[in-house]
C-alpha cells in the first residue's frame, strides 16, 4: 500500500510540476502577446499624432505661404529678386536665370550667390545659363543676334552685365555708349516679355581706371553716365561696381589683393566677395519687378525707353547730370546791298620848279718841285784778295 500512495504522490507531483510549468509558458506567451498589441497600439498613436502634427505643419507653412504671396502682389514694385524668384518658382514649380552680356561663362561669383540662396530658400528647381560676350561693345549686342539667342531657353530672370568697358575701348560716344545699351533692354523685352531684367555694372578693374581714350574717358566715366539715367527709370539695376569698392574701404583693402596682376581681372579672392556682393543684392536690393511674369492682376503697359531717350553729354571732371539746351538755328536774314559808283575825281597836275646849278671855278695849286739827289759809285773790290780772306767753313759745324 504504501508503494502505491508513493508512486501516486510522484505522479501528483510531477503533475503539479508539468501544470506549474504549462502556466508559466502561457503566461509568458499571453505577456508576449499582450505587449505586441500595446506596441501596436503605442505605433498607430504615434502615426496619428505623426500624421496630425504634420497636417498642421502643412497647414500652417501653406497659410504663411499664401500670406508671402499675397504681400507680393501687392508690393511687387518695391521688392527683392529673391522674392520674385520664391514667385515664379511657386507658380510655375521650376525657375531659369541667365547671365547675359559682360560675364564670363560660368562665372564663379554667379555660382556661389545662386547655391547661397538657393541653400536658405524654397529654389530646388533653379537653373542657371550664361550668354557671355565680354569682348563686344554695345554697337556689336544691337547688329547681333545675341537677344534671340535666349529666347530657345525663355529665362526668367536676366542679369545683364552692361558692356562699358569696351564701349570705352572702341572709343564710342557716353550718349551712344547708354543708348545702345537702353535699345538692348527693350531689344530682350520684345521678345521675352515674361522676362525680369536686371542691368549689373561690371567688376572694377585697376589697369582700366584712369586709362583714358581719346575722348579723355575710362570705362568709368561710362559706368557713371548709365547709371545717372537710370535715375529717372524704373530699371532695375544693381552697382555691384560701387558695392565692391565699398566693401573695399570698410575692410582698409586694396584693389590689387582681389585682382590679377595684371589689374584687369578678379582673383579667386575677387570672385568670392564679388559674389558676396551679388547675393546681398539678391537679398535686400529693393527694386521693380513689374516687368516680369504676372499670374494673376493686370500688368501695366511697357514703353520702350531707348526712341524717346535723350542722354546729355556729361563732363569728365565731374560725373554728374547736366542739362543742356538745344542750339536752335536761325537761318540768317540776308540784306540786299544797293550799289554806289564811286565819284572820279581827276588829278591836279602841279609842274616841278626849275633850280639852275651853281657854278664854282676851280682853283689851280702848283706842284712842288724837288731836286733828284745824285749817289757816287762805290768803288769795286780786289776779286782774288777777297776770295784768299774768306773763312774756310767747317762741314762739321
Amino acid at each position: 500500500m504504501k508503494k502505491r500512495e508513493i508512486v501516486l504522490v510522484s505522479i501528483m507531483g510531477i503533475l503539479t510540476i508539468a501544470i506549474v510549468l504549462f502556466g508559466y509558458k502561457y503566461a509568458a506567451g499571453e505577456k508576449d502577446a499582450l505587449l505586441n498589441e500595446v506596441e501596436k497600439q503605442t505605433e498607430t498613436v504615434s502615426e496619428t499624432v505623426s500624421s496630425q502634427e504634420s497636417t498642421v505643419a502643412e497647414s500652417d507653412t501653406s497659410e504663411a505661404y499664401s500670406q508671402f504671396l499675397a504681400a507680393f502682389s501687392e508690393n511687387r514694385s518695391n521688392t527683392t529678386v529673391v522674392d520674385y524668384l520664391q514667385y515664379v518658382h511657386h507658380h510655375t514649380k521650376e525657375v531659369n536665370v541667365a547671365f547675359f552680356g559682360d560675364v564670363a561663362a560660368d562665372a564663379a561669383w554667379t555660382k556661389s550667390a545662386i547655391a547661397a540662396i538657393q541653400a536658405d530658400y524654397p529654389l530646388e528647381n533653379l537653373t542657371t545659363s550664361f550668354f557671355s560676350h565680354p569682348s563686344d561693345s554695345s554697337s556689336v549686342f544691337l547688329s547681333s543676334q545675341y537677344v534671340q539667342e535666349m529666347v530657345a531657353i525663355n529665362p526668367d530672370v536676366i542679369f545683364y552685365t552692361i558692356p562699358t568697358k569696351t564701349d570705352q575701348v572702341v572709343d564710342i560716344s557716353l550718349v551712344d555708349s547708354t543708348q545702345n545699351i537702353y535699345a538692348i533692354y527693350d531689344e530682350i523685352r520684345a521678345a521675352l516679355p515674361d522676362a525680369l531684367i536686371v542691368l549689373v555694372t561690371p567688376p572694377p578693374a585697376e589697369a582700366k581706371m584712369s586709362d583714358w581714350n581719346s575722348r579723355t574717358l575710362d570705362y568709368q566715366n561710362y559706368t557713371n553716365n548709365l547709371i545717372s539715367e537710370n535715375a529717372v527709370f524704373t530699371v532695375p539695376l544693381f552697382d555691384l561696381h560701387a558695392d565692391f569698392l565699398a566693401e573695399l574701404s570698410n575692410r582698409s583693402e586694396v584693389l590689387a589683393t582681389f585682382t590679377d596682376t595684371a589689374g584687369l581681372e578678379l582673383n579667386e579672392a575677387g570672385q568670392q566677395l564679388y559674389g558676396e556682393m551679388f547675393a546681398n543684392s539678391l537679398l535686400t536690393k529693393m527694386i521693380d519687378t513689374t516687368a516680369g511674369l504676372y499670374v494673376e492682376g493686370e500688368k501695366p503697359d511697357y514703353t520702350p525707353i531707348a526712341p524717346n531717350l535723350v542722354v546729355p553729354e556729361m563732363p569728365v571732371a565731374e560725373i554728374e547730370e547736366t542739362v543742356s539746351e538745344e542750339t536752335v538755328y536761325e537761318e540768317p536774314v540776308y540784306e540786299e546791298s544797293t550799289y554806289v559808283a564811286p565819284t572820279y575825281v581827276a588829278p591836279t597836275y602841279v609842274a616841278p620848279t626849275y633850280v639852275a646849278p651853281t657854278y664854282v671855278e676851280p682853283t689851280y695849286v702848283e706842284p712842288t718841285y724837288v731836286e733828284p739827289v745824285t749817289e757816287e759809285p762805290v768803288p769795286s773790290m780786289d776779286t782774288s784778295s777777297s776770295t784768299s780772306e774768306t773763312p774756310t767753313v767747317d762741314s762739321a759745324s
